[in-house]
């Protein structure tokens, strides 16, 4: 599942979380222990926030014994918790086993997963608890270089998966609008600080995470459209600009990357089925790695091959470039494997 962050100590964008909420997304991150904040605001905050979620969502609430104690909360008092709005409560560090019982009577709990979620696992278990309130979940990492290594995230993962087969593992990609006061990245890799937040997304999965969640306060409505037509149905979604009149002919169009999968550039199974007209020679500029072209009448009974670039290739008499696809999706191209849907939106100029 997907899940999105909304901070406590800045104004909510309802129009944001609405669209989120509208897109799919089941869970809401926030945090009970961020230094900048003022922590006096949260329990209204909070409230505010489960009104705006309803029933749509789950709110996961990142917290520590420090802040429950500036914050007047007791783990001996969950009914509290489930009262301003919280689902689950994220425990940043180890609690008492009794405590977290206690817990786990009114709000459901998420372990840290690059800590200690083995041990307290283990112990709930031999206790007869419902593991099915429990999951666990890797940090966000504000400073760059402090992100987890991909090789240590994928032996936490395995352990868990191995002892516990059945636990939802969550972890965190960047935004697109980066939190302060570090303005760098709310990723739970470091290899992922810079990574287009679908991109990420995607190998989040392939390493064995269940719920992915974006760290920072926003992804911008192209990303939540890639995020939707991705997880929804399949499909990976380029912004293009056009250079000629035929991109736009396909704007919106789904095809399919060839199940034999060139090493090149991506084909579009359906093209030279879908167009017959004749295409002169236009626009033969060298190919960049992106770049959208479309095959011309001087390569015969290839003409109308629609095809993405995935290396620099030179020149060809025979291939139009009819548009690029937009700086900031490049990185999606990568996404498309064999038999892989895929479509192109108009980019924003």
């Amino acid at each position: 599942m997907l899940g999105f962050s909304v901070y406590l100590g800045e104004s909510f964008d309802r129009a944001y979380i609405e669209t989120m909420l509208e897109e799919g997304f089941q869970y809401v991150f926030t945090s009970l222990q961020i230094p900048e904040e003022d922590s006096s605001q949260y329990f209204e905050k909070l409230k505010e926030l489960k009104r705006l979620v309803g029933s749509k969502a789950e709110i996961i609430a990142d917290a520590s014994p420090h802040a429950f104690h500036n914050l007047g909360l007791s783990y001996k008092e969950p009914q509290v918790l489930s009262e301003i709005g919280i689902d689950y409560i994220r425990l940043d560090i180890s609690l008492e086993l009794e405590d977290i019982i206690s817990l786990l009577d009114e709000v459901k709990i998420v372990c840290n997963a690059s800590t200690d979620a083995l041990n307290i696992l283990t112990q709930l278990q031999s206790q007869n608890i419902d593991m099915t309130r429990i999951m666990v979940a890797h940090n966000y990492y504000p400073r760059p270089e402090t992100g987890l290594d991909k090789q240590f995230f994928i032996n936490k993962n395995n352990e868990l998966k191995s002892l516990f087969p059945d636990i939802s593992i969550m972890a965190f990609v960047p935004g697109t609008t980066l939190r302060s006061p570090v303005y760098q990245g709310l990723p739970t890799l470091e290899d992922h600080r810079k990574v287009h937040p679908l991109v990420a997304a995607n190998e989040l999965l392939a390493l064995g995470v269940d719920d992915i969640c974006i760290g920072d306060t926003h992804i911008n409505q192209p990303t939540i459209n890639q995020f939707n037509t991705f997880f929804n149905n399949g499909i990976v979604s380029l912004q293009v600009q056009s250079e000629t009149k035929h991109l736009d002919y396909v704007i919106g169009s789904i095809f399919h990357n060839r199940k034999d999968k060139a090493r090149d550039v991506i084909r579009a199974e359906e093209a030279r089925q879908t167009f017959r007209e004749e295409v002169l020679p236009e626009n033969t500029v060298a190919r960049k790695r992106g770049a959208i072209t479309l095959d011309n009448i001087k390569y015969g009974r290839y003409m109308n091959e629609l095809q993405i670039v995935n290396k620099h290739l030179n020149h060809n008499d025979a291939v139009n470039v009819i548009g690029y696809v937009c700086e900031q999706d490049l990185p999606c191209i990568d996404l498309i494997d064999a038999g892989t849907a895929f479509q192109f939106i108009k980019g924003e100029d």
